[in-house]
């Protein structure tokens, strides 16, 4: 079946179908050209082609035993999984339907039994916690020999920015031990809080924002394949709507394309107003007039209730100062506030308190210093 979301039908396949990064594909193309295959991150922020780049060069690289010599895990994806669902066996997840189960739902009732395995050897009688089975996710795949004697295994770690400070250790462990026997490619927004240790050992490339004309273009050629009329502003809106994330631009162009062939700016602002948008836009509204109370009970719904991520509620509200008519000034103090707030999140701590301090002190931000 064809894909449903463009941004996965038209997601890279080659080399050619990339957009931007000239640089970083050109040093990828060099890699493979030399067969050289080393432990690799990828950082930038979102939509600008990461996993899609770890994939081309992967099947680039491993050819014909693609399939037998090479996963992608994702990092958030297996902390987060049910222990119940990771405790289901393989016969278990036998009887379902094909629908009702998936690849990682298969992998992760291996992993478990691995794990509980390893933790009886060591005379421990406790069920293995998440972090032992991350850790056992990550150590089971890289430690088994390849399918073909001439190629090495790749395993992809996306949004690995998620593993806490002791778990990259641990990663560190796994790269060396079994360094003959697999590469790592770790994807992740940025270097911020990674170990020296796991950064020494990689092959670090960056993946930088998309330019305006470039996301334009593509939008443009999409659009003639889709059979839908974009005029120029138009483009420019979703453009300026994404701020260089290339998934969304496209997400929001199939949104707008929803509402007939023909796709104008003013359509573009309707369907670019999210749930979320609207909300931040509220909540930031409130917190300027001095009604954090209510401000604070917002963004408790958005993160308790409608379970957005913090980081992506603090983005959103971040998008939302910017269009606000702030001095030059306000504008920076306000900005690195929003910076210190989410590097307290990616810390760790508790990111309901800090963004209610976000709040609290944007009045004050906003009042003094205009």
């Amino acid at each position: 079946m064809e894909p449903l979301l463009w941004c996965i039908k038209y997601r890279p396949k080659n080399w050619d179908e990339f957009v931007g990064q000239e640089s970083t594909i050109s040093q990828l193309k060099s890699l493979v050209e030399s067969n050289t295959l080393q432990n690799m991150i990828f950082y930038g922020p979102t939509g600008t082609g990461k996993s899609a780049a770890a994939d081309v060069f992967s099947k680039s690289i491993l050819g014909d035993s693609f399939d037998a010599n090479f996963k992608s895990l994702n990092i958030r994806d297996i902390w987060f999984m049910s222990m119940t669902d990771a405790k289901r066996t393989v016969q278990d997840l036998a009887k379902l339907d094909r629908d009702e189960r998936s690849e990682l739902d298969e992998y992760m009732s291996v992993v478990y039994r691995e794990a509980t395995a390893a933790l009886k050897s060591k005379g421990r009688t406790s069920p293995p916690n998440r972090s032992q089975l991350l850790q056992e996710a990550i150590r089971l795949f890289a430690s088994t020999v390849t399918v073909t004697d001439e190629k090495i295994k790749i395993l992809v770690l996306d949004e690995a920015d998620a593993l806490s400070y002791s778990m990259q250790q641990a990663l560190r462990r796994t790269m060396e031990l079994y360094s003959n026997a697999c590469r790592f490619i770790l994807i992740t927004p940025s270097l911020s809080g990674w170990s020296p240790a796991v950064i020494s050992r990689c092959t670090v490339l960056k993946f930088p924002l998309l330019q305006t004309d470039e996301i334009i273009a593509h939008l443009s050629d999409i659009a003639k394949k889709e059979n839908v009329s974009l005029n120029n502003e138009a483009s420019m809106a979703i453009a300026r709507e994404s701020e260089g994330d290339l998934r969304r631009a496209i997400n929001l162009l199939q949104i707008a394309a929803t509402s007939g062939s023909t796709i104008t700016e003013d359509i573009v602002y309707i369907h670019s107003e999210t749930t979320l948008n609207r909300t931040a836009r509220e909540i930031v509204s409130l917190s300027i007039d001095g009604s954090y109370s209510d401000a604070r009970k917002m963004i408790r719904g958005l993160v308790a209730i409608d379970g957005y991520d913090p980081q992506e509620v603090l983005l959103a509200i971040k998008r939302d100062l910017v269009k606000r008519p702030f001095t030059p000034f306000t504008l920076d103090k306000v900005l690195s506030r929003v910076a210190e707030i989410d590097y307290r999140i990616i810390q760790g701590k508790n990111s309901f308190v800090h963004l209610a301090a976000l709040l609290a002190s944007l009045r004050n931000y906003t009042t003094e210093l205009t």
